[in-house]
């Protein structure tokens, strides 16, 4: 009954290759996400390089903004972006379920050909028990790698890393930058100015335990005269 498959073996060949790869794409798309939730479960010890780009976004997203306000779409975004041979995962994912859906149409061009050259029904049934086979297996294998719950799984713990732990360490480091004892140095200036302007501007020396004397205390004291004698003495001379 399969003989027709053996007599039109480049066309059986590229059929097959088409589920296998289709199946291939499935099976990867999950082994990634799967190696990510792992990691992602101990993230701040780890050595993948994705999520250590993850934390540093986020690290740098609060330091300039003081703040992360939507951590679901800063996750989403960073899963959106993750790529395999310069595809992206959902691009990846759509890829595979397209060349599953392009065997069966193969599939169909061959029982199409047979049709034109007069096989009979019984013989052309192969190419559909491989269409149907191919289907029910790229099926399964969705099914056993389930890519949109492992998908759900990695998101909820890097949002329970960034929120639970990362962020509230990022606070604490702004809390602590922003203790009196970190005051800057024109602040502190200007206090001492303030201060130093409230002493008062003069200072009298009424101690001296050096015996010195001030100034006014080594000028000479002249006498003082009236007018009177004054005269008087004017007087005086001129006789």
């Amino acid at each position: 009954m399969f003989q027709i498959l053996l007599e039109n073996i480049l066309l059986t060949i590229i059929i097959i290759a088409l589920m296998l790869l289709s199946m291939i794409g499935q099976v990867l798309i999950g082994i990634i996400y799967q190696k990510l939730i792992n990691e992602a479960e101990n993230l701040s010890s780890t050595e993948n390089k994705h999520l250590k780009q993850c934390k540093l976004k986020f690290q740098n997203c609060y330091q300039l903004n003081g703040n992360v306000p939507n951590i679901s779409v800063f996750v989403d975004k960073f899963i959106n972006r993750l790529v395999l041979f310069r595809l992206s995962l959902n691009g990846l994912r759509s890829l595979s379920s397209q060349l599953m859906m392009l065997s069966v149409f193969v599939a169909g061009i061959g029982a199409g050909i047979g049709v034109i050259t007069g096989e009979t029904l019984l013989r052309l049934l192969p190419y559909y028990i491989l269409a149907i086979a191919g289907l029910y297996i790229y099926f399964s294998i969705a099914a056993i790698v389930d890519i949109p719950g492992r998908r759900e799984t990695l998101k909820i713990n890097l949002m329970d890393h960034l929120e639970n732990h990362l962020l509230s360490r990022l606070k604490n480091n702004l809390s602590l930058d922003d203790t009196p004892e970190k005051v800057s140095s024109p602040v502190k200036e200007k206090a001492a100015k303030e201060k130093i302007s409230t002493l008062p501007k003069t200072v009298v020396l009424n101690d001296n335990p050096l015996n010195f004397q001030t100034e006014q205390e080594t000028r000479p004291v002249l006498p003082q005269f009236s007018e009177d004698e004054i005269e008087e003495l004017l007087q005086e001379l001129i006789v």
